[in-house]
């Protein structure tokens, strides 16, 4: 398995947004070509609408399934981001972390499966509560050095628009659906 960056992520993440801004724009003047076609009749009407209602349709689907690829690709670098400063905190505190935590991560070689997540679960519980307390006493956080750049880039979360856009989900009868459309499409416009 190939370890990605988080510059890579954040590459794709940026292409994602790109590409789910480009399909809003094409949904966008497919919607307005469809408003043209109403206001200025001609004796084509019934078909061209036809098939802008058609368009529009699998453009709404194109849009949906952007806006969830660029969703998912800001959650990788963030969670890319999480992971790699953790890894870096393990290796400079990791021992320090594990002695906090002995009482509960003491002995655990050789033991059970379920023994050792119950373990893990409370030592996780227990840093759920310290950072709690420690967020209650008003700290400052900020994003770690070497990734503010990028997380500063894209943002805390996806924009507000890609989740409106994302909201409506489809089934993957329906995917296979659209993406049959959508290749046919081009084909069928009317004159």
């Amino acid at each position: 398995m190939t370890s990605i960056t988080t510059e890579q992520a954040f590459t794709a993440c940026e292409a994602n947004k790109a590409a789910w801004l480009e399909r809003r724009a094409k949904l966008a003047q497919a919607e307005q070509e469809l408003r043209s076609q109403i206001l200025n009749p001609d004796e084509q009407i019934p078909a061209r609408m036809k098939w802008l209602r058609e368009v529009i349709e699998v453009r709404k689907w194109e849009v949906n399934q952007a806006a969830g690829r660029y969703i998912r690709s800001h959650e990788e670098v963030q969670r890319l981001s999480i992971q790699h400063r953790l890894n870096d905190f393990m290796q400079a505190h990791g021992a320090e972390l594990a002695a906090a935590l002995a009482p509960e991560l003491m002995n655990l070689n050789g033991q059970s499966a379920l023994i050792k997540n119950r373990a893990f679960d409370r030592s996780t519980a227990y840093l759920r509560d310290a950072l709690a307390a420690w967020l209650e006493e008003g700290a400052e956080i900020n994003y770690a050095a070497q990734d503010n750049d990028i997380l500063t880039a894209i943002g805390f979360r996806p924009d507000a628009a890609s989740r409106v856009d994302y909201q409506e989900k489809y089934t993957p009868a329906q995917n296979l659906i659209y993406a049959r459309r959508k290749a046919g499409l081009p084909a069928r416009e009317p004159v």
